[in-house]
């Protein structure tokens, strides 16, 4: 068989423009043939293996971090009270006067607003919706 001169894409070159570290090749991959040079100049044109593409990243956990059972009691306890105290303020405010309800929707605020909040983080938690981790929660407990 004969073999036919190739240029580094492949295109056929006549013999006078043959460089010197050029491969030959025949019918077929196999017969490939290449020089010590031109093995040197493609390891150079190809991009760096990487040896540890997935250095930094964790494999998952094998158990499910532990739930805060405090701070959960803590954060339900706040939302429950802080509904009574609003409902206590504005049953207030209708029966009897703005005044004598503003303490009891201000206590209700108070213990709704961060009670209401944790316990959303907690529910989202729960249904395992991305973004979500019990190092939101401000832990309370030691």
């Amino acid at each position: 068989f004969e073999l036919k001169r190739r240029g580094w894409y492949g295109a056929i070159l006549p013999p006078s423009s043959l460089p010197p570290s050029t491969c030959l090749a025949g019918p077929s991959r196999k017969d490939l043939i290449c020089r010590r040079g031109m093995r040197d100049a493609m390891r150079d044109r190809r991009p760096p293996a990487q040896k540890y593409s997935r250095l930094h990243e964790t494999p998952p956990p094998l158990r499910a971090p532990k739930v805060p059972k405090k701070d959960l009691a803590l954060s339900l306890g706040l939302f429950f009270v802080g509904i009574m105290f609003l409902l206590a303020g504005a049953s207030t405010f209708w029966h009897v006067s703005f005044s004598e309800a503003m303490p009891f929707t201000m206590l209700g605020s108070l213990c709704f607003i961060p009670g209401a909040y944790h316990t959303w983080i907690f529910y989202m938690i729960f249904k395992k919706v991305p973004g979500y981790s019990y190092d939101m929660i401000t832990s309370h407990s030691s």
